[in-house]
């Protein structure tokens, strides 16, 4: 009878130990999947978190041989001259999908003449426009468009434009805000800026010639078109 007893406790004991056995490895496998679960969550904080900071580290852009502005400049008759000049930059800065700043340098000795004229007549024209009558050069080298900020617009217009980029031109030593339409394309490597907009040159003091009462062929309009074509390499 005892020998009966004995083994019934041994069997209940190792139904015991066997079912405790059991929810402790349950127990054991939940705590590791637990502990995966939170490596796994912390991983991809810290990864998230270093794209973060990434994504707020100002790369500077370096602007490629070639990159030019196109001008036009009308008389009242429809008659216009046109020529490019250099873009060269300071400090121009890129964050993200973003332009955020920087200067946009473009030197007066760059100017040249495109349209028909003979080369006497270029060079005589690109002289006159260094001149104090419009770009003053000597006392003026450069004209300075200082961006402040690039804002997505959200969809393209009619022209491609996806952006407006918010800056300062100076020009005859007078700095007044000008905000331009651009199309700005980003890849890993470079970023190009496209843009087509008029300026009225004489808020800047460039008056020469737009005297409302000159004849329509003497007088030259305020505006200057200016078609922007500009490449960068990203560092």
């Amino acid at each position: 009878m005892m020998n009966h007893d004995v083994k019934n406790l041994d069997k209940q004991s190792h139904i015991i130990y066997s079912s405790f056995h059991r929810k402790l490895k349950k127990e054991n496998m939940k705590m590791k999947n637990l502990l995966v679960v939170f490596c796994l969550t912390l991983a991809f904080a810290a990864c998230e978190k270093e794209k973060d900071v990434d994504n707020d580290v100002d790369e500077t852009l370096v602007l490629k041989a070639g990159s030019t502005a196109k001008w036009k400049g009308y008389l009242e008759t429809g008659y216009f001259n046109s020529g490019t000049i250099q873009l060269d930059a300071d400090d121009l800065q890129l964050n993200g999908d973003k332009i955020t700043g920087g200067d946009i340098i473009i030197p007066v000795s760059s100017i040249i003449i495109t349209n028909d004229l003979s080369d006497d007549d270029k060079v005589h024209l690109a002289n006159h426009l260094k001149s104090p009558d419009f770009f003053d050069m000597v006392t003026h080298p450069n004209v300075v468009y200082s961006i402040s900020d690039a804002e997505i617009t959200g969809k393209s217009d009619a022209q491609g434009n996806n952006y407006l980029i918010k800056g300062t031109l100076k020009l005859l030593g007078k700095s007044l805000p000008l905000d331009i339409p651009a199309k700005i394309s980003i890849s890993k490597t470079e970023v190009k800026v496209q843009s087509i907009f008029k300026f009225d040159r004489t808020k800047w003091g460039m008056t020469f010639a737009s005297d409302p009462g000159l004849p329509a062929a003497d007088k030259i309009k305020n505006d200057i078109e200016v078609e922007i074509n500009l490449q960068a390499t990203r560092h």
